[in-house]
């Protein structure tokens, strides 16, 4: 009696085994890129919020605020805001922070009403 595997045997295997491994590095490369994804999302989202912390601390006047398109490059991103009247005492704003590949956009108002503090 023979005792051990047929080359066909090894064969039909070894292609099972090559297809699981396959089917497992397409997964490995998708959640990489979904990370990688998920990182700059994030990074964008920081540079989002630090741009309308720093434009809400502006005077109403002041020329940040401007009516207009504005843009400034920070950090490897690129990040532009829309300034519009929106009433006597309120603007909107439309900041966008992007990448060559990737966008991401938020808007905010600024008002006017509101008696500025002064810190002395």
């Amino acid at each position: 009696m023979n005792k051990g595997f047929t080359l066909v045997e090894t064969m039909v295997s070894l292609c099972l085994v090559m297809l699981a491994v396959l089917f497992s590095a397409r997964i490995i490369v998708f959640a990489l890129e979904q990370s990688r994804r998920a990182a700059l999302r994030f990074r964008l989202l920081e540079k989002l919020d630090e741009y309308k912390n720093y434009l809400s601390s502006l005077s109403f006047a002041a020329p940040g605020l401007a009516a207009g398109e504005h843009e400034e490059e920070s950090g490897g991103f690129k990040v532009g805001w829309r300034v519009q009247l929106a009433g006597p005492f309120l603007k909107s704003v439309r900041l966008t922070a992007s990448t060559p590949h990737y966008a991401l956009p938020f808007s905010f108002y600024k008002s006017g009403y509101f008696p500025e503090a002064s810190h002395d």
